[in-house]
């Protein structure tokens, strides 16, 4: 038995199931993205966190840097947050336009 489509039905449908493979594809390399930029983070605690950009920060980065901990500065295109939240920062990482996350400590 086969299951046919009324035509009318068919470029929908399709576009819907593309959108849902591509939405499913981000969240998958953003989980990659964000667990390799976090490798060497102890995330135990809440740790003190430099975030570097290649470019700089707008009102909308520097609001998502306000969400996931004390957001310090911008200089030298690295931004300082300390006492950040493990679970914000984990889906900070998610986000393409983060170059690299490092301790704080590493990062002076």
């Amino acid at each position: 038995m086969t299951l046919s489509i009324h035509p009318a039905w068919r470029t929908p449908l399709m576009t819907l199931s593309g959108l849902a493979v591509m939405l499913i594809l981000t969240n998958l390399i953003g989980q990659f993205t964000s667990a390799r930029s976090l490798a060497d983070i102890d995330l135990s605690g809440r740790p003190d966190v430099v975030i570097s950009l290649g470019f700089t920060p707008e009102r909308f980065h520097l609001e998502k840097f306000q969400d996931v901990g004390r957001y310090q500065g911008w200089a030298d295109g690295r931004a300082v947050i300390l006492s950040s939240d493990p679970q914000e920062l984990r889906q900070l990482a998610r986000n393409y336009w983060i170059e690299r996350i490092e301790t704080y400590e590493a990062a002076q």
